[in-house]
């Protein structure tokens, strides 16, 4: 997880480098970063994904590498919390971190309301515990005939699409609401609700 976190990073960086180092201006903004924080909302789906997370809440930070009088360019990382629910005495399943690495545009010909679509790519772990009992005598008393945990993890690594929009109060806060979607596999998918406030600076 700490190398996924070190790579969106990274490429946050070599946005704002390439984004100094380009012949594109504008007299009349500046390049401005935003940070918002938000609820997740993990609508439920039929699949592991969405029947086995409640979304708890999120920050987004974003770097405007690109802007004019009527739209903006993006780059942003998400890092959302989710935590498990339980399944059963045999399925021990962890609380799970999702890391969005993202580009998008922003309209911005009215101040007051901002429409955006992000492109991006969203890792995602699931690690469970899982009791399994190699004997077929069970004594809880005793360790040797007990049953035995096996770490599993699995990955729903996925391209996001993320459409949402921003009212600004002021000239920097703001307030956001957002859709994500995650195409995980063709069977698994998740519909991700975000609301939350952000600042500008």
């Amino acid at each position: 997880m700490k190398k996924k976190i070190i790579l969106s990073l990274v490429l946050l960086v070599s946005f704002k480098f390439y984004s100094q180092n380009s012949k594109a201006t504008n007299s009349n903004k500046e390049n401005k970063y935003s940070v918002s924080v938000h609820y997740t909302g993990n609508l439920r789906n039929n699949n592991f994904v969405s029947d086995n997370y409640n979304g708890i809440a999120g920050i987004d930070a974003k770097y405007n590498f690109y802007s004019n009088d009527y739209f903006s360019l993006q780059a942003g990382l998400g890092i959302d919390y989710f935590k498990a629910r339980e399944i059963g005495n045999q399925l021990d399943l962890k609380n799970s971190i999702m890391v969005n690495p993202n580009i998008g545009i922003v309209l911005e010909a009215n101040k007051v309301f901002q429409p955006f679509l992000n492109l991006g790519y969203s890792f995602f772990t699931a690690k469970y515990t899982i009791q399994q009992s190699y004997i077929y005598i069970n004594n809880p008393y005793d360790p040797a005939f007990g049953n035995v945990p096996s770490e599993v993890k699995y990955n729903f690594d996925s391209v996001s699409i993320n459409p949402g929009f921003r009212l600004f109060m002021d000239d920097n806060l703001y307030f956001q609401t957002d859709y994500k979607y995650l195409p995980i596999k063709s069977n698994i998918n998740a519909h991700l609700i975000s609301i939350g406030l952000g600042y500008t600076f």
